[in-house]
């Protein structure tokens, strides 16, 4: 039964509705709209707790969790497990936990078991992440020497009476004003 293309294509219309869902969350929704998705959360979940339920069943837990999609899926379902308990036990504590919502959306990448281009794409990807880890990491590490040489340079110079939170004083505040002048200069160049 979780072998068959009608199963497949099944989950991939779930897939479909719940990516929808987290995405037409915005700022001033309507209040029918925040309690229709508030359920519909509760209705994915338990959908897709439903098909890990069914697979592991069906393909044992040995077999389930040899598939890549199917430890990351299962993973996925643990994050928006911990999600709704975090927000049931602890509601007025959030941590960020919008991050585990986005995580669902990756979900969407179980279309490239049969789209050949999108999987040729996403392994070409996957091979090039460690070189743009790589490139990320030297970004910081020259962000962080000019933060440093902006403290030696300009840290207590510039005293303002209104506060601005991009000055040189202290170390975070130095990391993030050569970020936004870096970021700043992107922009500009474009």
């Amino acid at each position: 039964m979780v072998k068959t293309h009608t199963f497949y294509w099944t989950v991939l219309g779930l897939v479909a509705l719940n990516t929808l869902c987290v995405a037409i969350v915005h700022h001033n929704q309507p209040h029918w709209l925040s309690v229709f998705l508030y359920y519909a959360e509760f209705l994915f979940l338990g959908l897709f707790l439903t098909e890990m339920c069914l697979k592991m069943y069906s393909l044992g837990p040995r077999l389930y969790f040899h598939s890549a999609f199917n430890r990351f899926d299962c993973g996925v379902i643990v994050g928006s497990i911990f999600e709704v308990m975090w927000g049931f036990f602890r509601p007025d504590m959030s941590f960020g936990i919008s991050v585990l919502r986005a995580l669902r959306l990756l979900r969407i990448f179980k279309i490239t078991k049969y789209w050949a281009s999108l999987r040729n794409l996403v392994v070409s990807l996957m091979n090039s992440m460690k070189s743009i880890i790589s490139l990320i990491f030297l970004l910081f590490l020259f962000i962080l020497v000019f933060a440093l040489l902006g403290m030696q340079l300009f840290g207590g110079r510039f005293i303002f009476e209104d506060y601005t939170p991009t000055n040189f004083d202290t170390f975070p505040a130095a990391i993030m004003t050569v970020f936004q002048v870096w970021l700043n200069s992107i922009v500009l160049i474009e």
